[in-house]
């Protein structure tokens, strides 16, 4: 009895094993993304060893999801040490629905465009914080330092009985760079 059991969990092992071994994939299944660039088969297999940084492999399906590329082939991206860093092999984290690729060719030039003019800004109220360039003093901060340095007068009831601390202003900056409406709101 112990013969036969064990002679089962034999060939129930050896069996699982090899149902769990799966041919590799045909590389005639493959698209290689060597940085950034679609390339042969051929040219894939002259690449170094050595000078790979990273290699992903993104089955069909997901490819599918991912970069809207609509066929039955694996994607196999690879970045070499000499790409890791530049700009275009950066770690993206949300989820990309879909990729346009255009070649420089179809890209063209981009037009020159001309700094905005006092009489082209818009109207409006705009809250600093949604402003695509945040607002600078003329010479950085030391140099607004300096001007408020210059330009604030500490009360002198204030400085004879030693009081300190912080005020928060809140102000209006008008398109010629004026401040305007300046409300005391805590201090």
């Amino acid at each position: 009895m112990k013969k036969l059991l064990l002679t089962f969990l034999g060939f129930v092992c050896c069996t699982l094993s090899v149902a769990a071994q799966q041919p590799p994939a045909s590389s005639e299944n493959l698209l290689f993304l060597i940085d950034g660039k679609l390339v042969l088969r051929e040219e894939a297999a002259k690449i170094n060893k050595e000078s790979i940084e990273s290699l992903t492999v993104i089955k069909q399906k997901k490819h599918k999801e991912l970069f809207g590329i609509n066929d039955d082939k694996d994607l196999i991206i690879v970045i070499t040490k000499a790409k890791k860093n530049s700009p275009e092999n950066l770690t993206i984290e949300e989820k990309i629905s879909k990729i346009n690729f255009k070649s420089e060719s179809d890209a063209g030039t981009k037009p020159k465009t001309n700094p905005p003019s006092r009489d082209s800004i818009p109207n409006g109220v705009f809250d600093f914080i949604s402003m695509e360039k945040q607002p600078q003093f003329p010479g950085g901060i030391k140099a607004f330092y300096d001007y408020l340095n210059a330009n604030i007068k500490y009360p002198k009831e204030a400085r004879k009985n030693h009081i300190s601390g912080r005020v928060f202003l809140s102000f209006i900056v008008e398109k010629d760079g004026q401040l305007t409406n300046i409300k005391v709101t805590r201090g």
